[in-house]
C-alpha cells in the first residue's frame, strides 16, 4: 500500500467546486469559510482548474458533490491534500481504497435533517402517486365533472419495497410504522433480526414482485447502476409504482420509458436522472401518471442549513487537523490523525 502519510503542512486553502445542481449550496458555505477566515477559492468545475493560477500544494481541502469525480489521478494534483468534504449525503465519486492510500480523510453532509427531509419526501411522493394528485389537480383546472369511481387508494393495506436500507430508508420505515404498512426491504445488510418490527428482508426479485409501491435507496456502485431495468420492471405489478428519490443512475430510463408505455406499471416519481438536468426533449416528461422533480424533492430549508453547517465545520476540522464532524471512512481516522500532529 503506498500511504501518504505528510505531516502536517502549511496547506489551508480549500476549492470549493460550484457547478450546476449544487451552485446555491456551495456559495452559502463559500460565505461560512470566509466568516470563518478561512481561505476559499471557488472554480466550476474540474475542468476550471487549468483556467485558475493555483498554488496546488497549499490546497488542504476540496469542497465537492458528487458531481466532480475524484479519480486517483484528480487527487494526486494537490500533494498536500488532508481531505476531502461532500456537501450533501452521497460519497459514490470517490474511490475510499484511493482515499486509504493517499490518507485521506472523507467528511460528508449525514445530517439527520437531510436523511428526515429526503424521508418525508419520499412518503410524499409514495402519497402523491396512490392518490393520483396530478389527475385531481387537472381535474379541477379544467374544470371537468368529479368522476364517479374515485382514482385514489390508500396507501393503508400495502406493501412498500425499499431497495437499499440506510439512513433515509431506515426513516421512510419509522414513519410509516403504524400506516398498517408491509415493508420489504432489499439490502446486502439487511437481515430480519437487525431490521424494524414492520420490515422483512428479501431478494430483489421477491420485493418487486410483491411491492406495491418500489423505492430506491441504493448507493451506485458497478453492481446497483442500472439495477432497474427491463427485467425488473417486468416483475412489478401492472397497478404499481416506482419511486427514485437516490440517483439516476439506479434506473435504466428507456427500459422505463417502455414499461410506462405499455402498462407495464402503474406509474413513477422520480427526483434523480441519469442525466441531470433532465433534457426538455426526455420521454419521461410526455406520461400524464410520471412526477418529475429536479432533484430537489428533499431540500427543505432545514436540510439545507444543515449541510452548510456540517460542511463549514468538516472543512475547518480537516484544515486544522481535527476529525471532522462527520466522516464517511472513519477506519482511516487513526492514520490520519498521526499524520497531522
Amino acid at each position: 500500500m503506498n500511504l501518504k502519510l505528510n505531516k502536517r503542512s502549511e496547506a489551508s486553502q480549500v476549492i470549493a467546486f460550484r457547478h450546476h445542481g449544487v451552485a446555491a449550496l456551495v456559495d452559502n458555505i463559500v460565505v461560512g469559510l470566509r466568516d470563518k477566515k478561512c481561505d476559499v477559492m471557488v472554480v466550476q468545475g474540474a475542468e476550471d482548474l487549468d483556467r485558475q493560477t493555483i498554488d496546488y500544494a497549499s490546497v488542504g481541502a476540496l469542497v465537492v458533490s458528487t458531481g466532480i469525480r475524484c479519480s486517483r489521478s484528480f487527487l494526486e494534483l494537490f500533494p498536500n491534500l488532508a481531505g476531502v468534504i461532500f456537501v450533501a449525503i452521497g460519497t459514490e465519486s470517490i474511490d475510499l481504497h484511493d482515499a486509504a492510500e493517499l490518507n485521506l480523510v472523507v467528511a460528508h453532509g449525514a445530517t439527520s435533517e437531510n436523511w428526515d427531509s429526503m424521508a418525508e419526501a419520499t412518503v410524499l411522493l409514495m402519497l402523491a402517486l396512490l392518490y393520483d394528485l396530478r389527475h385531481v389537480e387537472t381535474l379541477l383546472a379544467d374544470n371537468a365533472p368529479r368522476p364517479t369511481d374515485p382514482p385514489g387508494r390508500m396507501l393503508k393495506g400495502k406493501t412498500v419495497g425499499l431497495v437499499g436500507f440506510g439512513r433515509i430508508a431506515h426513516s421512510i420505515a419509522s414513519r410509516l410504522d403504524g400506516w398498517g404498512v408491509d415493508i420489504l426491504v432489499c439490502s446486502p445488510s439487511a437481515a430480519d433480526s437487525n431490521l424494524p418490527r414492520s420490515c422483512r428482508a428479501c431478494g430483489l426479485d421477491e420485493l418487486l414482485r410483491h411491492s406495491d409501491v418500489v423505492s430506491l435507496h441504493a448507493a451506485v456502485t458497478d453492481q446497483t447502476r442500472g439495477m432497474i431495468g427491463q427485467r425488473e420492471l417486468a416483475l412489478m405489478k401492472p397497478s404499481s409504482f416506482l419511486v427514485n428519490t437516490a440517483r439516476g443512475a439506479l434506473v435504466d430510463e428507456p427500459a422505463l420509458v417502455e414499461a410506462l408505455r405499455n402498462g407495464r406499471i402503474k406509474g413513477a416519481a422520480l427526483d434523480t436522472f441519469a442525466r441531470e438536468p433532465l433534457d426538455v426533449a426526455s420521454p419521461l416528461r410526455q406520461f400524464s401518471n410520471v412526477i418529475l422533480t429536479p432533484h430537489l424533492i428533499g431540500h427543505t430549508q432545514e436540510a439545507i442549513g444543515s449541510l452548510v453547517e456540517a460542511c463549514v465545520e468538516n472543512t475547518l476540522r480537516v484544515i486544522e487537523g481535527r476529525t471532522p464532524l462527520i466522516v464517511k471512512n472513519p477506519q482511516q481516522l487513526q492514520a490520519w490523525l498521526a499524520a497531522r500532529r
